[in-house]
């Protein structure tokens, strides 16, 4: 339990990744007991820590769909990081949707900032060596390797001038239409 604490203490988690830090921790610490025993004390400790509420599934969920959406994460991209903690599908669709609730259009939201991050789009540094059309192909890989939709990511480089990206992202964050989407 002490080690269970300290790890919670510094780190947010899922049920299922504090299960695997406590195994990796038995293994090392613990090598002489009985791996049936130890795979009990495991399932206790991880039950005891819900039931305190220091590891609750929900919580860590919505907190890191809000984090990775504000980061430009797809909702592809976000679901397979959470499906990888062993969070229900249920509490993955529950957390995207509480992300997007005061945004008009989460997914085009997340595809800009990762432009922006990236500098993809009208955010990319001028190239006068590379040819627009290659660079273009460029950015659209980019932006479907990062999980969004073909429409999302011709949107996102459809976009004139940096400006015009700005006030679409404002006007997404804002929740207020805005006639350019």
């Amino acid at each position: 339990m002490n080690k269970a604490v300290h790890y919670l203490g510094r780190y947010a988690t899922s049920q299922h990744r504090l299960g695997q830090v406590l195994a990796r921790f038995a293994t090392r610490k613990l090598a002489d007991a009985d791996a049936a025993d130890v795979e009990a004390a495991i399932a206790e400790t991880i039950i005891q820590c819900a039931e305190f509420g220091y590891v609750q599934d929900d919580v860590y969920a919505r907190t890191q769909a809000r984090s990775q959406r504000n980061q430009g994460r797809s909702a592809r991209v976000i679901r397979q990081r959470l499906r990888q903690h062993a969070i229900d599908n249920d509490d993955i669709s529950a957390a995207i949707d509480e992300a997007d609730e005061h945004v008009e259009d989460g997914e085009l939201l997340a595809a800009f900032r990762f432009a922006r991050r990236r500098r993809l789009g009208v955010f990319a540094t001028a190239s006068s060596s590379t040819d627009p059309q290659v660079l273009r192909n460029r950015h659209l890989g980019s932006l479907a390797r990062a999980g969004f939709a073909m429409a999302i990511c011709q949107k996102v480089l459809a976009v004139a001038n940096r400006e015009d990206a700005e006030i679409l992202i404002d006007a997404l964050t804002s929740g207020e239409p805005h006639p350019g989407l």
